[in-house]
């Protein structure tokens, strides 16, 4: 059985990898599709994948995501609309040319709530889709829970969160004020994890 796993860099990929990890060696896939944070985000990925002796995959759609943003009146910081309907086609015919029985999404419930291209609906749509293709299976095994019942979990494998990366912007530093920032410091403080000192250039 082969695993794959979108690893963005961020708490909930990272904690997913940590989990699926410990049972097997899922493969770990990058996206690079020109957001705003991909350096950094491509960086944290890497870092969460050699803590863990995992070899990253990277699958480079920057070129895509210029071309959406040229046409853009202001730089977004994810230029590809419906950003899981393209990421997850993409990684889709990955998985099903290395082998790959099952595609992991680290949705948290609060996820489903944000955008189209996170509901369960959504999913089990795609998923539909992707059955008449092969079969490889759609799996969001933290859709269930909170961002900070993920950290919880994460803390308890013995994560480092400090190398993992939320921030919009891409800075070297969390701005500490993007909306991505703000989830990320209410969700370590309702965890009761803290973050060490200096990691935002501003805390809320």
């Amino acid at each position: 059985m082969t695993q794959m796993i979108l690893l963005s860099g961020g708490v909930e990929s990272a904690t997913l990898l940590w989990m699926e990890a410990a049972k097997a060696r899922p493969q770990p896939v990058f996206a690079d599709y020109g957001q705003r944070a991909a350096r950094r985000e491509r960086q944290a990925a890497e870092a969460q994948c050699a803590a863990l002796g995992l070899s990253l995959k990277v699958l480079d759609l920057a070129s895509l995501g210029a071309s959406f943003r040229a046409g853009q009146s202001k730089q977004m910081h994810v230029p590809l609309p419906h950003r899981n309907l393209v990421i997850l086609g993409i990684a889709l015919s990955y998985a099903t040319q290395i082998g790959a029985d099952s595609l992991l999404l680290a949705l948290n419930r609060e996820d489903t709530q944000a955008y189209p291209s996170a509901t369960p609906a959504f999913i089990e749509r795609f998923q539909a889709m992707a059955n008449t293709l092969g079969g490889i299976c759609i799996r969001t095994p933290l859709v269930n829970i909170t961002k900070a019942e993920i950290i919880r979990q994460g803390q308890a494998l013995g994560m480092d969160y400090s190398s993992t990366y939320s921030c919009l912007l891409g800075y070297d530093r969390h701005c500490g004020r993007c909306p991505q920032c703000l989830k990320r410091q209410a969700a370590f403080a309702e965890a009761g994890v803290p973050e060490r000192p200096g990691f935002y250039q501003r805390s809320p």
